[in-house]
């Protein structure tokens, strides 16, 4: 680009080599330190193994993981089955209906009020004793590489982390 004034001329960098110099500055700032980028890799990894290991029995790990807080009674609402496990509504309810429609989990009819709280079916419960070793067999295996110390440490971290992101 050339910048005049009267009869002189001086030649400048082209603001668009400016900007990609910027850019790719930028760009390697966030890949080289977002936390964001760092976590969601590492939950689709540790997702990824879960449900390549549970699709065997036919369940995901977001849906083994919501049988087991439905089985456990974790909740009094599904609105705080989502909050506890910190999934959004739409996900939440992207991924009870299958378990509904397979009648693993049902709605509880005795639950007053606008609550409406889920219990496992038998059906629902014979699916965590299946799915039960193929999660341990994950779990054995992300805690023998591990060990269970670090994975102890790890689990504060991302407390912390989910702390830090709500604050």
């Amino acid at each position: 680009m050339l910048s005049c004034t009267g009869f002189t001329c001086v030649a400048s960098p082209r603001p668009y080599i400016r900007s990609m110099e910027k850019l790719t500055t930028d760009l390697n700032d966030v890949s080289g330190r977002c936390v964001a980028v760092r976590t969601l890799m590492t939950a689709r990894s540790v997702a990824r193994a879960f449900d390549h290991a549970l699709k065997s029995v036919g369940l995901t790990g977001t849906q083994f993981s919501l049988l087991v807080a439905i089985g456990a009674g974790q909740y009094g609402s599904i609105s705080e089955l989502g909050e506890r496990l910190h999934i959004e509504k739409s996900t939440l309810s992207r991924n009870l209906r299958p378990l509904m429609d397979a009648g693993l989990i049902e709605k509880d009819e005795s639950a007053r009020g606008r609550s409406i709280l889920l219990n496992l079916t038998d059906a629902g419960k014979t699916k965590l004793d299946e799915a039960y070793p193929v999660w341990q067999s994950v779990q054995a295996r992300l805690e023998g590489s591990l060990g269970t110390d670090t994975l102890k440490s790890g689990f504060q971290f991302l407390a912390q982390l989910r702390d830090a992101a709500r604050a």
